[in-house]
């Protein structure tokens, strides 16, 4: 608030708020010369702008008026915060506007920023949240470079999730992050990507999945087995980010194949008598159940082969 009257220093530190017919017991910690912070013993509808008196209720006098400046102060969590409080006080060249709120926030929801009977200045950004534009434009810059810092710290797994980003900004709405990363940055499956869109696999990683590539060769549909897998040091997590990489097609949990292996096996399906049975596609392709089943289900998926009924399958024209 801004006084008139006595300096707020010289103010009493238990005075009594008369705003309209409301008369509230407050609690008064001076800021700069002319401006204080008011605790409420309870809560009172108050607006930017409003008028109010201060009255002391032991000497009978009424020591100051005040303008309201804030509804909403921030809490003074750190050393110096009183301080810094009272320059941007001092600063204002009168009643705070939409715009002086939004700018010294850097992020206001507009029904909030109504509330405290101000204007909102400019139309959301996200939702129903307001942003100061020189806030929103340095929230973007380090957005981008929280997603390419991800992407240098986790090459086999570049894409920065956005619950992850929102935390790093300090942001108060998820909605915040969707909207700041605009087209500069692709979403995908809840995870931003910058320049590096793709997983890079180490070299000892790459040098497993080729291991794995020059087995395939030999026989496309003979899937490795866990064994095989644990002997090169393949994890879910890198044989997951060997699929992101286009070097491996994970089939489910456990089985990888080629990344062509839909077309390769539709088309030596497609060469079978039509429909045909989960043990004749297993003989085709020269595999096991254990891979047959799975692979089968997933060109279903993707409309390679439709099923005929509980036992039968077809490849439709293509």
């Amino acid at each position: 608030m801004r006084l008139r009257g006595d300096a707020s220093c010289d103010l009493p530190r238990r005075l009594t708020l008369h705003a309209g017919s409301a008369a509230v017991p407050v609690a008064v910690r001076p800021l700069g010369d002319d401006t204080a912070r008011l605790a409420l013993s309870r809560p009172l509808a108050l607006r930017v702008g409003d008028i109010a008196l201060l009255r002391d209720p032991g000497a009978h006098r009424v020591p100051a008026g005040i303008t309201v400046l804030d509804v909403r102060p921030p809490p003074f969590t750190r050393r110096g915060a009183a301080a810094a409080r009272a320059r941007e006080l001092a600063a204002l060249p009168g009643v705070p506007d939409g715009a002086c709120e939004l700018r010294r926030r850097g992020l206001i929801r507009r029904g909030d920023l109504l509330a405290m009977g101000l204007a909102p200045p400019s139309a959301p950004v996200a939702g129903d949240w307001l942003a100061d534009p020189d806030h929103w434009a340095d929230l973007r810059r380090r957005l981008a470079e929280a997603v390419e810092e991800h992407a240098a710290r986790h090459p086999t797994d570049p894409g920065l999730p956005a619950e992850a980003a929102r935390r790093v900004l300090g942001l108060p709405d998820r909605a915040l992050v969707e909207a700041l990363a605009g087209d500069d940055l692709q979403r995908r499956d809840g995870r931003l990507y910058g320049a590096t869109t793709r997983p890079r696999l180490p070299p000892d990683v790459q040098r497993a999945v080729d291991a794995v590539r020059r087995d395939l060769a030999a026989a496309p549909f003979r899937a490795p087995e866990a064994g095989r897998l644990a002997e090169l040091g393949l994890t879910p997590k890198l044989l997951a980010a060997a699929a992101a990489a286009g070097a491996l097609r994970k089939i489910c949990d456990g089985i990888v194949l080629l990344p062509d292996c839909e077309t390769r096996a539709a088309a030596i399906l497609a060469r079978l008598p039509q429909p045909f049975t989960p043990g004749q596609a297993r003989q085709a392709l020269g595999t096991t159940r254990r891979v047959a089943v799975p692979l089968l289900e997933h060109l279903d998926r993707r409309g390679y082969t439709v099923r005929v009924d509980g036992t039968h399958r077809r490849c439709p024209p293509r």
